[in-house]
């Protein structure tokens, strides 16, 4: 409050009763007799005004301001969270205060609380301060509406049921009408007193009746059995909700300013319950051989509140694998010693049954070294690849995370609906090529190779392929990175003819001394292009690889297409053609190999 002519406040409080009475005595000379001008009203509401302090024990209490026009204005999201941003103005006298979101999601993690702000005064920022609320009156917004609509729809079905109830009452009438009509007609048959238009008449008209009263039945039912769906679709989404007992978390954010201000408050926090992954469209024309590479992002949530209009990012970062990695601890081996097992295991089964698991110790526990190390590498492997498909992607901060920012506002609400977003596209050079595989199948079927330009890398994510705007299909990209060449599928060609015939089959021995079995196989690989222009045929057969130095494999050159890579992409036995073919051309691919193994073994595999 002002202080007139420099004068100190003393709250009444503090002052003996006689001079509390001398200072309310004082409102009628100056200063504040200057103030309120003389006006016996004024001075009353002056007077009403100060009595409370000599009652309340203190009035240094902070003001509590309620954030009430609070709104969500960014999210980012990561794999398995969201960070959240919603922004609150405020307007603050000079002095210290509180101000509160209430109503905020129970999936909060209150450790990732943060709240900063800009105004023209100096607002200092005290502790962040939260508490979890759980009430059976609390509802959500969302199984409020529900619960509305659940109430409107059993109204209307209740006024249906009425109306069927109606109906079947008239019908009933009709038919008691009906049966009278009929005693009475015998009655009057009985006395000779026949009046037959009467009777068409009177049966015409229950007829109508009667028919009008079963299809509005029908009709009733129709509406019923709508209803009957409706309701259990709402009534299965609010069961999805939950019990009535609903969470929510009140933040309190403390404030001192040391004049009136304005401020735009922000307060971060993050959710549970949301994520993202990438998705992709490849699109390809046949005609230029050009393929674009587009980025998605499909995003859920299911936080406890929708996110409308809001500026969305996505984050590559992991908050859960954590900050570091746990210590080392020494790596112990030492030397069996049997009396040390023995004395253990006697505690079990006696001394009787210790030296058969003594003897077998050693290999039980070189068979479970071995297992662990087996078990230990590829888990190793598959966090090591997990990790690279994250830190190395660049496509905003340069660092180990990469952060897509969405253009334009985005809303995702919170019911687990998956939303797609658009990221961006990726450049690429493509080539095409047409690849077989005869031993599996004598389709060809069109690949893009193509090669990653630019600067960012494409992260791993399903994709759905298109070819010359029809879609063909989904498949799985890597992580690739820049310059890298993946291959893509796009489906059969039925513009190139494969077959394929099986030559030579044939078993025989060889061997003055030590004799042995000779399997010898011959194909030959019939390839047309029917296209219009050249096409790159890429053809890939696997020949028999032995486990054992005992069985020996021979491509036989006479009966083998030159021209081959042998063990190609580093896979022992695999056999690559690359050539092209002209248009209406055609192309053989012939192979010839065999097996030999010693004469008294058996083979399998072949």
């Amino acid at each position: 409050m002002n202080r007139p002519y420099g004068m100190s406040v003393t709250p009444l409080r503090k002052l003996p009763a006689a001079q509390a009475v001398s200072a309310l005595q004082a409102l009628n000379k100056p200063p504040f007799f200057h103030v309120v001008k003389g006006n016996p009203m004024s001075r009353f509401l002056m007077i009403a005004a100060l009595s409370p302090l000599c009652l309340l024990p203190s009035f240094a209490k902070a003001d509590v301001i309620a954030a009430e026009n609070s709104k969500i204005m960014s999210a980012i999201v990561y794999t398995d969270r969201a960070t959240v941003t919603r922004q609150a103005v405020v307007h603050l006298p000079a002095g210290s205060h509180s101000v509160t979101f209430q109503g905020l999601p129970a999936q909060m993690l209150p450790d990732s609380l943060r709240a900063e702000g800009s105004a023209l005064a100096a607002v200092k920022f005290g502790a962040v301060v939260y508490k979890q609320v759980t009430a059976s009156e609390i509802a959500s917004p969302r199984a409020s509406e529900l619960n509305a609509q659940l109430e409107t729809l059993q109204d209307q079905k209740n006024i249906l049921d009425g109306e069927k109830q109606a109906i079947e009452s008239k019908k009933i009438f009709l038919k008691t009408i009906g049966n009278q009509a009929a005693l009475r007609t015998n009655e009057n048959i009985a006395d000779i007193n026949l009046k037959p238009e009467q009777w068409t008449h009177a049966a015409q008209t229950l007829f109508t009746a009667i028919n009008d009263a079963m299809a509005a039945g029908v009709a009733v039912d129709v509406k019923l059995r709508d209803l009957d769906k409706k309701i259990a679709a709402v009534q299965s989404e609010i069961n999805g909700l939950g019990t009535g007992q609903y969470s929510t978390y009140t933040v309190t954010v403390p404030l001192e300013t040391p004049a009136a201000t304005q401020l735009t408050l922000d307060l971060s926090y993050q959710v549970s319950n949301a994520s993202w992954n990438p998705i992709y469209d490849a699109r390809l024309n046949t005609e230029t051989s050009k393929m674009d590479l587009i980025q998605y992002g499909a995003v859920r949530q299911n936080s406890g509140e929708d996110w409308n209009d809001i500026k969305l990012t996505l984050s590559t970062a992991q908050p859960q694998r954590g900050t570091s990695l746990p210590d080392l601890t020494p790596f112990w081996v030492d030397l069996f010693r049997p009396e040390l097992y023995n004395t253990k295991t006697a505690g079990f089964g006696g001394a009787g049954n210790s030296a058969p698991l003594a003897a077998a110790a050693p290999a039980m526990m070189a068979e479970s070294a071995d297992a662990m190390m087996r078990d230990q590498a590829p888990m190793e492997m598959a966090i090591k690849k997990k990790e690279a498909s994250f830190t190395t992607a660049n496509i905003t901060s340069g660092g180990f995370v990469s952060e897509y920012h969405i253009p334009g506002p985005a809303s995702i609400t919170a019911d687990g609906t998956e939303t797609k977003v658009m990221v961006g596209q990726f450049a690429t050079e493509s080539t095409l090529q047409v690849h077989i595989k005869p031993q599996i199948s004598t389709e060809a079927f069109l690949v893009a190779k193509a090669k990653l330009k630019g600067e960012s890398p494409v992260l791993e994510g399903q994709v759905s392929l298109f070819r010359d705007g029809a879609f063909v299909g989904k498949s799985n990209l890597p992580l690739l990175r820049p310059d890298e060449e993946y291959a893509l599928f796009f489906g059969a060609d039925d513009q190139v003819s494969v077959k394929r015939k099986l030559l030579k089959d044939e078993k025989t021995e060889a061997g003055m001394i030590l004799r042995d079995n000779i399997q010898e196989r011959h194909f030959i690989t019939e390839i047309q292009n029917l296209h219009s222009k050249p096409v790159v045929i890429v053809v890939k057969e696997t020949t028999p690889v032995g486990r054992n130095d005992k069985i020996a494999t021979t491509i036989l050159k006479s009966d083998t297409t030159a021209g081959y890579e042998m063990d190609s992409a580093n896979i022992k036995g695999l056999m690559r053609w690359e050539f092209t073919v002209q248009p209406k051309a055609r192309q053989d691919v012939k192979l010839g190999w065999k097996v030999t193994w010693p004469k008294d073994t058996d083979l399998s595999g072949l």
